[in-house]
């Protein structure tokens, strides 16, 4: 139950750990299981990470916030007491709860595409309707690894079920992509790239050597040329001759043009050959919606509509709005402010999206509405407290007051957002100053270390996504993001090599 929740229901992740907990309290053995878990070295070190946080509590001043912290963090204390106590699982067993776990990704992936293609949504991230599409990224990663590991190294599939397995490992490629999770499509490619190297220096076939290096340099060669190609295209412009710029449309009427505005789309300034009579003119004559409204996606339909021309390199007149089509209308009502992002593949789409945030970042220092950017002001922020707070941080409770606090003294456009972060690293840090930060290194490095966990294709994919991730998002500060990472790093903590798998006969 839990591992078909965490994709897909925080109810089934509640209700399931409920449910596990209660089996552990009303177990006859309760009493030797504690005995267990207060032996366990390796466990009590990664429990210490719920301790840390109770700790936090001896110097906060907002107990509402702290102990609804807890609250959230109460799997880092509850999974890894009850699952290093219990009998160890059956190798069949061991794969139903995978199997499973993939069928509900493959549940959600269709739950998803189906909103993708049937609903009307304000950004793409809205698709992942039933948890944060950053968290179910990281699922969809785990998905993959797992497939894949079964599929080519334990060969465990054959027959039509081997083609099954193809099938789903190549839709949850696509999905992916898909989805525009910059963090999983990073990771895919990082866990691609590390596990190619892995099996080529460990394999002794000098051809299998070759053949996986040659992947490396063909696949590394493609993606520098490909962004390599998108970035000296999307800022690569004519100069201009500002003394020159028309001051007239054909139309007779002013053109507005702001030479020293700097922020380009598609290799064309944004600020140059704008006549606010025209297009206040000409749009009704295309569009229902009102210009001095908002598009689909709640955005100004004015600023939608110049990026929109400025992309395809028209003018911002009557003779540019003359020049788009009726699919041009539709994506600017729809939100598209640039149109490639309309028909280019995910990656495409969100490497421009990410240009365009880091061209309105350098001229003008925006960041509404730029979530890489807005990561960027979250990280000063941080760096911030924990030059005030280095050696305790702030405590469990204060967190949002403390960024609060040093977003107001950056003047950030952030400030009253009440955001932390965005990278769990930091976070740990603000929170609880270098020595709660070097616990948390030490949580989780030393229960691997420990039962030398780091041989075990599916830890080590896992630690590796969700460390990962770590340095993206605040992981483990929501119910799902803390429950994928304490479940499946309990999960393959104690699971046995292939040769060791205990019968469970209890």
């Amino acid at each position: 139950m839990l591992a078909v929740g965490i994709p897909l229901s925080n109810f089934l992740m509640s209700i399931s750990q409920i449910i596990l907990a209660a089996n552990f309290v009303f177990d006859k053995r309760f009493f030797d299981r504690i005995k267990i878990f207060l032996k366990n070295k390796a466990v009590l070190a990664f429990v210490g990470l719920f301790l840390l946080h109770f700790i936090g509590l001896l110097y906060t001043s907002d107990f509402n916030y702290a102990l609804k912290d807890l609250r959230t963090k109460l799997p880092i204390l509850v999974l890894p007491l009850i699952i290093s106590t219990s009998v160890v699982i059956d190798k069949k067993t061991f794969y139903l709860i995978l199997h499973f776990f993939v069928i509900s990704v493959l549940i959600g992936t269709l739950g998803n595409i189906y909103f993708y293609f049937t609903k009307d949504y304000k950004d793409i991230r809205e698709i992942s309707i039933f948890i944060s599409h950053i968290r179910f990224s990281l699922c969809i990663c785990l998905a993959i690894s797992i497939l894949f590991y079964q599929l080519f190294i334990e060969k465990i599939f054959s027959g039509y079920k081997k083609t099954i397995a193809i099938i789903l490992l190549l839709w949850f490629v696509i999905f992916l992509f898909i989805l525009q999770s910059l963090t999983g499509i990073v990771i895919f490619f990082i866990l691609v790239l590390s596990f190619t190297v892995f099996y080529s220096i460990k394999s002794k076939n000098i051809i299998f050597k070759i053949v996986s290096l040659s992947f490396i340099v063909i696949l590394l060669s493609f993606l520098i040329g490909y962004f390599a190609n998108i970035y000296i295209s999307y800022f690569k412009v004519s100069e201009v001759e500002t003394n020159n710029l028309p001051k007239y449309t054909r139309k007779g009427n002013l053109y507005f043009h702001n030479p020293d505005n700097k922020i380009i789309e598609n290799g064309n300034y944004l600020w140059l050959y704008v006549c606010p009579k025209e297009i206040k003119e000409e749009w009704p004559k295309r569009s229902a919606i009102s210009i001095d409204s908002t598009d689909k996606m709640g955005q100004p339909l004015v600023n939608t509509l110049l990026r929109y021309l400025n992309s395809k390199g028209l003018t911002k007149d009557a003779e540019g709005i003359a020049n788009l089509t009726e699919n041009d209308i539709k994506a600017i009502e729809d939100g598209y402010a640039n149109y490639k992002y309309v028909n280019s593949f995910g990656l495409e789409s969100r490497f421009l999206k990410i240009l365009f945030e880091l061209n309105s970042y350098q001229v003008n220092g925006s960041i509404e509405g730029h979530s890489v950017f807005q990561r960027v002001e979250l990280w000063k922020a941080a760096i911030g407290i924990i030059k005030s707070n280095f050696w305790f941080g702030v405590g469990t409770g204060d967190m949002v007051r403390a960024y609060e606090e040093q977003l107001n003294k950056m003047d950030s456009a952030l400030y009253g957002k009440k955001l932390r972060a965005h990278n769990q690293y930091l976070s740990i840090f603000s929170a609880f100053g270098i020595f709660g930060f070097l616990f948390f290194i030490f949580s989780l490095l030393y229960p691997a270390f420990y039962y030398n966990r780091f041989k075990n294709f599916y830890f080590t994919v896992f630690f590796i996504i969700i460390t990962l991730s770590m340095i993206n998002e605040d992981t483990i500060e929501s119910q799902s993001g803390v429950t994928i990472f304490v479940f499946f790093y309990s999960l393959f903590l104690f699971y046995p090599d292939n040769k060791k798998f205990i019968s469970n006969k209890s």
